[in-house]
């Protein structure tokens, strides 16, 4: 059976600011490359060819996408050699970011030492970022009176929560954060119609806005109790909430409808109705702030498109021979490391 690669974003421009999970991925890495010099799209190119390499030897490789670009790869990590790739200009590779035991290594691109207008990213992404927080005050003010009004019992959010999770014996937990989604060229991007892994049942979380974020508290507690791998992502118009959480072993999957995101069960989805649905109780204003959310996105959007034209002008791009190099320097440190 061929292995199934997957795809994340292990980092988003939010409402709080530029945020990673990479830190918790270095923990897991023995060995970790850091790519210096070239273009993002250079960069890029290099982890997917490589990435592919790894898939054709019968290894499942993790793709982690930019923030700003979805179309562009900031790293990726092959976890059964426990090795990854990360670009350099992340504002996660830095020493107070890596572990005592990871190994790393710079690995100088063909014109590396021209420099680039990194600047202007970083400007692009802290427009991009002030907007989002203008977005997340937005959806704030609109959360705020239903949350006045909603009240779920506790009780029966753990009973019924407890529910959807079998007891596994003997299995370690263990949590793991991503980002469903990111302010990115054109606007707002999310994995949820494109599931990152099998998915074997779908529960969907329906409600006025935010009444789901006590269930997939409460959901998450409960699996980890019963010592499930869980993989948890995050709002990346506010980061504190939930937008999806998987339980990889057995396939499940659980999508608050209730967050920010625009989504829509499909057929074959359970869906746990919460009650005071969105449309019953949706006060004066509420259409008109939403699409104030999205006009910001939008814009957003705009602002790291104009970023990454610039970024990408000048003759930075890599050889065949040059990538196939680099590439197999990479597969022959890691296989003799291990």
């Amino acid at each position: 059976m061929k292995i199934k690669n997957r795809h994340f974003f292990a980092s988003a421009l939010t409402g709080r600011g530029f945020l990673s999970y990479w830190n918790e991925i270095f923990v897991e890495l023995k060995r970790l490359y850091l790519l210096n010099g070239s273009t993002p799209a250079g960069q890029s190119l290099l982890i997917r060819l490589l990435g592919l390499e790894m898939a054709d030897r019968g290894c499942q490789v993790h793709y982690f996408h930019r923030p700003e670009d979805p179309l562009v790869l900031e790293g990726l990590t092959v976890p059964s050699m426990t090795f990854g790739v990360l670009t350099g200009d992340h504002p996660y590779a830095s020493r107070k970011f890596f572990p005592s035991h990871l190994k790393v290594v710079a690995v100088e691109l063909p014109n590396g030492s021209e420099e680039l207008p990194t600047n202007r990213m970083n400007q692009s992404r802290e427009q991009a970022v002030r907007l989002v927080q203008s977005a997340r005050e937005i959806q704030d003010e609109i959360c705020r009176g239903y949350r006045a009004r909603v009240q779920v019992g506790e009780k029966d959010v753990a009973a019924k929560a407890a529910g959807w999770v079998q007891e596994l014996n003997e299995r370690r937990s263990y949590l793991r954060h991503y980002f469903a989604g990111s302010v990115a060229v054109g606007g707002a991007v999310e994995f949820l119609k494109h599931p990152p892994g099998i998915c074997r049942k779908r529960y969907v979380i329906k409600g006025a806005p935010e009444t789901g974020s006590v269930v997939m508290q409460e959901i998450l507690v409960q699996a980890l109790s019963c010592r499930f791998l869980v993989e948890a992502f995050h709002s990346w118009i506010n980061p504190s909430d939930m937008v999806l959480l998987i339980l990889p072993e057995i396939g499940v999957y659980v999508i608050d409808g209730t967050c920010c995101c625009d989504f829509s069960p499909l057929p074959g989805d359970a869906v746990w109705d919460l009650g005071e649905d969105d449309a019953a109780g949706m006060f004066r204003g509420e259409e008109k702030k939403r699409d104030e959310i999205k006009s910001l996105l939008a814009e957003a959007g705009q602002a790291l498109d104009a970023s990454r034209e610039k970024l990408e002008t000048g003759d930075l791009y890599l050889t065949e021979q040059e990538i196939q190099q680099i590439i197999s320097r990479i597969i022959k440190e890691t296989a003799e490391a291990q």
